[in-house]
């Protein structure tokens, strides 16, 4: 349940997104790792055990996600319309920052605790009612939606179909390796190293 709560606490920081988002950032998600982690239960613990099938799962989804992510960015700004530059040159204003405290946040830190909680908690928690696939879908509504509802449009945008590819990979392999890989990747990638702007 304190996992469950937390998602709101997490989501309105990233909202307002104080100075030294990535330092708070950090913080906040190594203690709802160790929450999440709670959630998860004990037989459901071997999900994090790394596999190397897993790990290179987890690159190949990162590479194809980002590779799609720039493609809509592209079209939705500049390619075939400009209905997102505007909020996408605010996104990176707020979030696109190279450094390597941001980078090691995101990659050690913030997409394990999330990866944790929508692919680890929720998905275990939803599985036996909505079945595999069901599951994965149901995670990525409710995540997109708990954005739209803190009004990130395209925060919410990137995460109905990264997290729901994240979750299917997470229900096909039977691990979290892969999703947290990836997520993590992903995140370097269009944040970090080679931002859409």
């Amino acid at each position: 349940m304190a996992a469950a709560v937390a998602v709101l606490p997490w989501t309105a920081l990233v909202h307002v997104h104080p100075p030294r988002f990535f330092l708070w950032a950090a913080l906040f998600c190594a203690v709802w790792n160790v929450l999440s982690w709670k959630a998860l239960g004990e037989e459901f613990r071997s999900l994090v055990v790394p596999r190397r099938a897993d790990v290179l799962w987890g690159v190949a989804l990162a590479g194809v996600l980002y590779v799609g992510s720039r493609a809509v960015l592209w079209a939705m700004c500049g390619g075939f319309t400009e209905v997102l530059c505007e909020p996408l040159t605010a996104i990176y204003a707020t979030f696109g920052q190279g450094s390597l405290g941001a980078a090691l946040a995101l990659a050690l830190v913030i997409a394990p605790a999330e990866e944790l909680f929508w692919r680890g908690a929720v998905q275990q928690a939803l599985r036996p009612r909505l079945g595999r696939v069901g599951c994965a879908v149901v995670a990525a509504v409710l995540s997109s939606v708990l954005l739209l509802v803190f009004r990130e449009p395209l925060l919410a945008l990137a995460a109905f179909p990264t997290s729901l590819a994240w979750g299917l990979v997470a229900e096909w392999r039977r691990s979290l390796v892969a999703s947290m890989v990836s997520h993590s990747l992903w995140d370097l990638l269009i944040v970090i190293l080679f931002p859409a702007v």
